[in-house]
């Protein structure tokens, strides 16, 4: 165990060092009375620091944000010679652990109180572990099992006669398709709640431009962004409706060449996703599956992550744009 003991005191700090090595003693007390010692403090990760609330050249808030900034599992008790409530409240809130009150008991309560931080602090990091575990597990079987629906969706594919119905089971093997590859940048996340959007993108409008039955110019302006998952998703299926739109029916056998632009970027605290090309236009508004089912859904989609989409077409092309906030 190493614990940081912050106090302007050189008694105090001592006081608090026999009282937590008495109940813990094969801990690494560590003494900070200065900023130069607090760096040094810092270099090496501590299990918990112990702080007082008012210090000459800094108070324990401060010390905690500092702390946390370099090692964001460090446990915290702050110890104040004032019983405010409000103070208690603050330092809760702030993130620290536990509150103790200096007095008669103060020494003997500090080393109790640290060794049930810590222990604390070890079950729940434990705890957040194996839950992270049991996720990527998740994630590996169910990315293996939609590879699985994906293949016998192929495989059917080939015993059908009729090209419609062919090409429907293509759409949703495609959409299938979509959510594995969300499903892999879960996997690939340090955090399983979130995920990097922009890479999925930009890999998912590479995938579906070779696709197109002519050569297609593929432009990616897609910055980083990362997002919740249950954003994520939905958001996910709604590029791959929009841009398997574009290739499948933007551009005609004839032409010798086309040109997608695919945008991703923030604007006044939302995200818009632009997905443009110069293919021919929508027919009658309406250029995907039969009734405009990809459109229908695009716009369902939306709707689900409080989304907005605009579409602008022409014989120059179309600008499909899909606005959400963060």
């Amino acid at each position: 165990m190493r614990v940081i003991v912050a106090d302007d005191d050189p008694d105090t700090r001592a006081l608090n060092r026999r009282a937590i090595a008495h109940e813990m003693p094969d801990t690494d007390v560590v003494e900070v009375a200065d900023p130069a010692s607090l760096e040094q403090a810092l270099s090496a990760i501590p299990d918990l620091l112990v702080t007082d609330y008012d210090l000459r050249w800094i108070d324990g808030f401060e010390i905690l944000t500092r702390v946390r900034g370099a090692h964001p599992n460090c446990a915290a008790i702050m110890v104040t010679g004032t019983g405010n409530e409000d103070l208690a409240v603050r330092a809760m809130k702030a993130g620290f652990d536990d509150y103790i009150v200096k007095g008669q008991n103060q020494l003997k309560r500090l080393g109790l109180t640290a060794r049930l931080v810590i222990e604390r602090s070890q079950a729940k990091r434990a705890l957040s572990e194996n839950r992270d575990l049991v996720l990527a597990e998740l994630y590996h079987r169910l990315h293996n099992n939609l590879q699985i629906v994906i293949s016998l969706i192929r495989q059917t594919e080939k015993t059908l006669r009729d090209a419609a119905d062919r090409q429907q089971l293509a759409d949703l093997r495609q959409r299938i398709q979509a959510l594995s590859s969300l499903q892999e940048q879960f996997y690939r996340s340090p955090d399983f709640r979130r995920v990097e959007f922009g890479a999925f993108l930009g890999e998912l409008a590479e995938r579906l431009s070779a696709l197109a039955l002519i050569p297609v110019t593929l432009v990616a302006e897609i910055e980083p962004l990362v997002l919740p998952v249950d954003v994520a998703v939905p958001f996910g299926l709604l590029a791959n409706e929009i841009i398997t739109n574009a290739v499948q029916h933007a551009f005609s056998d004839e032409a010798q060449g086309g040109r997608m632009t695919v945008r991703l970027q923030r604007q006044d605290g939302r995200c818009v996703l632009t997905v443009e090309d110069d293919g021919r236009g929508f027919e009658g508004g309406l250029r995907s599956q039969p009734a405009g089912m990809g459109l229908h859904l695009v716009r369902r989609l939306a709707q689900q992550i409080d989304g907005t989409v605009s579409i602008e077409t022409n014989h120059f092309g179309t600008r499909v744009t899909v606005e959400i906030g963060l």
